[in-house]
């Protein structure tokens, strides 16, 4: 190539180059802060929002690209990237110098360890749901959390349930003297008394919400369960995204576009009225509160945010580490469990557990009661 051809080619890889940085930059602030908009005015933002793992690896990569050959264009990526600094901290907290588990262990600080868990119906995920399984309590029983609760934990202790064994339900019962399970499967193991306080829920086919006030050595705590609407995929749906995300046929897109957007959009709008359900339980509770359970949302999403207002904490995005994901089924990698604080706490390490046999993960918390 000529050198009068490559001044003539330059300018206009340079405007390329400008064009699809700026195209990736704003790509991520969309997807970084698609939570933001109200699915019940355009659940896109919230689609768009699901995409942020995957822009913001391309934007890395980019950025990393961009170093090497073209810095200038770097700075595009270094202000979105700090633009978007808040979503990405959610995402992927760099909470390094968070106390380790044995110096927790050995402070002499009150804590309470909490976990909450979709225990997936106690089926035998790694067996494709086609068993029970004790796999699931005896990881339950082996992580001493002061308190558990679980959703979709129909018939945990019922007499003659096939998952326990005799045994196990007398050691759930000596660990555990205090637990209530309801028929939805909303379920609380706790080594401290509480008191279960009705909550008016407008949505009780779709929406489960739960209130325990318990007493933690002279603490209230407002406890609050909730398991929120799914997206509700067939296995067909489940087998159709699979070959989405395999390329196994370009014709999978307008297929996934007929059968599974809809049925995403119609999830986020139900969870957007659900959460501002769950907000008016928070707003009408005051003191200390600490709300668990399977949002089936993504951290930043809009039924989060909602939630959590200005006043509630994410455990995770302040004693994290890392990205995680407490989703693991259908590839569909997401962090949908959360956990949310307020008060008289102070989240000290949080993480995900890895017990695999629910096809989500279990999330666990350990807070210093101040």
């Amino acid at each position: 190539m000529t050198d009068n051809r490559r001044s003539k080619l330059r300018p206009i890889l340079r405007i390329a180059a400008i064009v699809a940085n700026s195209l990736m930059a704003t790509l991520l602030l969309m997807s970084a802060y698609g939570g933001i908009v109200n699915p019940l005015e355009s659940p896109y933002g919230a689609i768009i929002a699901m995409t942020f793992p995957v822009v913001l690896i391309l934007s890395l990569l980019l950025t990393v690209v961009n170093l090497i050959w073209m810095r200038r264009m770097a700075v595009i990526n270094g202000i979105a990237l700090l633009l978007c600094a808040g979503p990405i901290l959610t995402f992927c907290p760099l909470n390094f110098f968070r106390p380790s588990g044995k110096a927790i262990a050995e402070s002499d600080e009150p804590t309470l360890k909490v976990l909450t868990f979709n225990v997936f119906g106690f089926l035998d995920f790694t067996n494709n749901g086609l068993s029970y399984s004790d796999a699931t309590i005896k990881y339950i029983l082996s992580q001493e959390a002061d308190i558990v609760l679980c959703q979709e934990a129909v018939g945990i202790l019922t007499d003659g349930s096939r998952v326990l064994s005799d045994g196990q339900r007398s050691e759930i019962r000596r660990i555990y003297p205090y637990v209530k399970a309801d028929h939805r499967g909303m379920s609380i193991l706790s080594k401290y008394p509480f008191k279960q306080v009705a909550v008016e829920n407008a949505d009780p086919n779709q929406l489960d919400l739960c209130r325990y006030d318990v007493d933690v050595n002279g603490t209230l705590l407002h406890l609050f369960s909730l398991h929120m609407q799914s997206i509700g995929l067939t296995a067909a749906d489940k087998e159709l995204y699979r070959h989405f995300t395999e390329g196994e046929s370009s014709a999978d897109m307008d297929k996934l576009r007929v059968g599974i957007i809809p049925k995403l959009k119609a999830a986020f709008r139900s969870r957007a009225v659900q959460a501002r359900i769950v907000r008016e339980a928070i707003d009408e509770t005051d003191g200390n509160i600490l709300l668990c359970g399977d949002f089936n949302d993504i951290p930043g999403s809009y039924a989060a945010r909602t939630i959590a207002g200005d006043d509630l904490i994410d455990a995770y995005r302040h004693a994290g580490l890392g990205p995680a994901i407490t989703y693991h089924a259908d590839r569909l990698y997401f962090r949908i469990d959360q956990m949310f604080y307020r008060g008289d706490l102070e989240a000290l390490r949080a993480w995900v557990g890895d017990c695999p046999s629910s096809d989500h993960y279990p999330l666990l918390a350990v807070f210093r009661l101040k």
